[in-house]
């Protein structure tokens, strides 16, 4: 474990980088196909990716898990992808403002942070609280004068939805290592959330849009990122953290996330980078930095399990994201 420890700062920032990049990924989309086409082949290319990924690593005979287990992974896989993706990508679409989208979606750290010691017994400290909601402060600087009040009242609601379907996600994701549950491989889990998607978006965007879809090669490019850098690449991130680290902890990342998005829209389309947003990314930066210094919170171990080391070889008596404050 201690081994890997140096890693999560560069894990986290890994994180960010992948993540804002959906959203310049999904402008290029969001033009010539509806939502949930462009998110249906998004997934079948995860899907075939991973099948293939998964064959060569010899990782099927994880489908034996128990059922109750398979059921959880790809309930939390159509959450995490299909719950968060669709209502963001369906207010935009539907004439909300990506500013305001994403000072919306900003929200769910917060909300990560309240339900957390329901959900996984992880309470957060005053500290990081102080750090979620200065996060939520710097994610205002940058949206700022973007915010547009235009949209209808669906498009409003979609983002709390969004935010509502990946906190539960990743809740239960954590609540499963913090009860040491046994973990599949993070190769195998993300197929199961890709397939989970493919089975919930399929027939929405045959029922809903007929599949339309302008082949050209903005589409196609933007496809192919959205799946392999996006849906491959920064969930799998995500769930490494999560294995790690407490999800509110893991949740406060994304508010680095809106001012990130600004600057790699100011490279890719030439977008003003005003010192507003510079500033904002400033302040997110503290955010994220407060609360992910507090102490890490601390369960108390069984006994009995204090000597079986779990899939991630570390001591199950330890939660992976009990770590010390100076890690």
């Amino acid at each position: 474990m201690t081994a890997r420890i140096p890693a999560l700062p560069a894990l986290g920032a890994l994180f960010v980088i992948l993540w804002s990049s959906g959203f310049v990924g999904a402008k290029y989309g969001l033009d010539h196909a509806g939502t949930f086409t462009i998110l249906f082949w998004r997934y079948v290319v995860v899907v075939v990716v991973l099948a293939a990924l998964v064959t060569l690593a010899g990782q099927w005979r994880w489908f034996r898990l128990a059922k109750r287990d398979l059921a959880r992974h790809a309930v939390v896989g159509a959450l995490a992808h299909a719950g968060w993706l669709a209502p963001v990508l369906g207010s935009i679409e539907l004439g909300l403002s990506a500013g305001l989208a994403a000072f919306i979606t900003a929200l769910q750290p917060l909300l990560t942070g309240s339900l957390s010691a329901r959900m996984t017994g992880e309470q957060v400290s005053r500290r990081e609280w102080v750090g979620l909601v200065l996060g939520l402060v710097a994610v205002a600087i940058v949206i700022g004068d973007g915010i547009s009040l235009g949209g209808s009242v669906a498009a409003h609601l979609l983002p709390f939805l969004a935010v509502l379907a990946i906190t539960v996600a990743s809740l239960l994701d954590r609540g499963a290592t913090v009860d040491g549950e046994e973990r599949p491989p993070i190769l195998f889990v993300t197929f199961l959330h890709g397939l989970a998607s493919v089975v919930v978006l399929g027939p929405l965007a045959v029922g809903l849009e007929g599949l339309a879809a302008d082949w050209n090669g903005q589409f196609i490019f933007a496809v192919v990122w959205l799946a392999l850098v996006v849906s491959l690449a920064a969930y799998a991130v995500m769930f490494m953290l999560l294995r790690r680290m407490p999800a509110s902890r893991v949740a406060s990342l994304t508010y680095l996330s809106p001012p990130v998005t600004m600057v790699m829209a100011w490279f890719a389309f030439g977008e003003t980078l005003t010192p507003e947003g510079l500033f904002g990314l400033a302040v997110a930066a503290l955010a994220v930095g407060l609360a992910l210094s507090g102490q890490a919170p601390e369960r108390a171990a069984d006994p009995a399990e204090t000597d079986a080391p779990d899939t991630e070889g570390n001591p199950a008596g330890r939660c992976p994201g009990a770590v010390d404050s100076s890690e």
